[in-house]
C-alpha cells in the first residue's frame, strides 16, 4: 500500500511543531506553580474524573491529524472541530473544578496553551477549507 501524501503537507507538519511547541510553554499556572504542556498532557487525563473534560482534545487532535495526512478530509475536520471545542472548554477548567470541590487556587492559563488552541484552530480551518473547496469542484 502507497501512502501519498496531500499537497500541503509541510502545513501539516507547520502545524505539528505548533502543537509540540506547546507542550515545551507554561500552559497553566496554579497554587503558585507553573505546569508545562507536557506535565498537563501526561497528568491531565486524571482531571477526567473532577469533571474537566479538555485533555480529551488530545487524542483528538492527534486522529484528527493523522486522518488530514491519509487525505481523510472531512474526518479531519471533524475530529479537529471537536477538539477545538473541547479545548476551548478549559477556560472553565476552574469553575469546573469549584463546583465539585471546595479549596481551589486561582488558575491562570499561558502561553502553551494559547499555541494549544492555536494548533487545534490551523487544522480545524485547513480540513474545513479542504473540504469546502472539494465541494465545490464536485
Amino acid at each position: 500500500m502507497r501512502i501519498v501524501l496531500p499537497a500541503d503537507w509541510p502545513l501539516l507538519v507547520a502545524i505539528a511543531v505548533l502543537f509540540a511547541a506547546s507542550l515545551a510553554l507554561p500552559a497553566l499556572a496554579a497554587g503558585g506553580r507553573e505546569f508545562s504542556g507536557l506535565e498537563l498532557l501526561l497528568d491531565g487525563w486524571q482531571g477526567l474524573f473532577r469533571g474537566v473534560y479538555a485533555w480529551l482534545a488530545n487524542p483528538l487532535f492527534v486522529a484528527a491529524l493523522v486522518c488530514a495526512f491519509l487525505v481523510r478530509d472531512v474526518a479531519a475536520a471533524a475530529l479537529s472541530a471537536s477538539a477545538l471545542l473541547i479545548g476551548g472548554t478549559s477556560v472553565f477548567v476552574e469553575s469546573a473544578l469549584r463546583a465539585r470541590m471546595t479549596s481551589v487556587p486561582e488558575i491562570e492559563l499561558g502561553v502553551g496553551f494559547a499555541l494549544w488552541m492555536v494548533a487545534f484552530a490551523a487544522l480545524c480551518l485547513r480540513s474545513l477549507t479542504r473540504v469546502l473547496v472539494s465541494r465545490r469542484r464536485a
